[in-house]
């Protein structure tokens, strides 16, 4: 399986890029749209982490610029009724920490905002998401520093959706102490990190 492909701009185009390899191996990588404003002109190198996606007589690579954004398509494409297209799409109106907190947050208003994603589909994905994303979906994320044994998991959530671990700290440090179940500390820790 296709992890990461580094190479030269063989040729662009209007979903994606083909990649020349050192190897001579041109591969056609599919972006995310706000990725595709950045391939480099013809001639130039590129690096995508990729996503490789198998179907029947079909092999299909999509590409991120970041690890984060090839695991959150790849988690993404694990619920039902959410192919590599649909996924693709959400990643193309939003940024990985962007889409990870609209579903952490269940904003079904903000999901259903994206083509072919309907009410009963946003839900699906915050029902079957929710947690894996709470708890980190980047792999290998350590905990911050300056974090309690309680407030560790939190912490690494946070930072694991984008938000600076300093930002993170601070919010953290403003919740009431007691133990409230983690989605209920997500949420108002995501509240106070909306304020800021």
């Amino acid at each position: 399986m296709i992890a990461y492909l580094e190479g030269t701009v063989q040729a662009r185009l209007p979903d994606g890029v083909v990649l020349l390899t050192a190897g001579g191996v041109g591969y056609r990588v599919r972006l995310p749209t706000p990725l595709l404003a950045d391939v480099p002109e013809t001639g130039q190198p590129a690096r995508y982490h990729v996503a490789t996606i198998v179907r029947e007589g079909e092999i299909t690579l999509y590409g991120f610029a970041r690890g984060d954004g090839k695991a959150l398509f790849e988690l993404l494409t694990t619920v039902t009724g959410i192919g590599p297209k649909l996924a693709l799409a959400l990643l193309s109106a939003f940024a990985p920490a962007d889409a990870a907190t609209a579903i952490v947050t269940q904003d079904i208003a903000r999901l259903t905002s994206i083509p072919g994603i309907g009410r009963k589909t946003a839900t699906r994905l915050c029902l079957e998401l929710t947690e894996k994303l709470a708890r980190g979906w980047v792999p290998g994320a350590a905990p911050a520093a300056g974090a309690s044994s309680g407030q560790s998991e939190l912490v690494s959530a946070l930072t694991n959706l984008g938000f600076p671990e300093k930002d993170v700290l601070a919010a953290v440090r403003q919740l009431p102490p007691g133990g409230q179940p983690f989605p209920e500390q997500l949420k108002k820790a995501l509240a106070v990190l909306g304020r800021s």
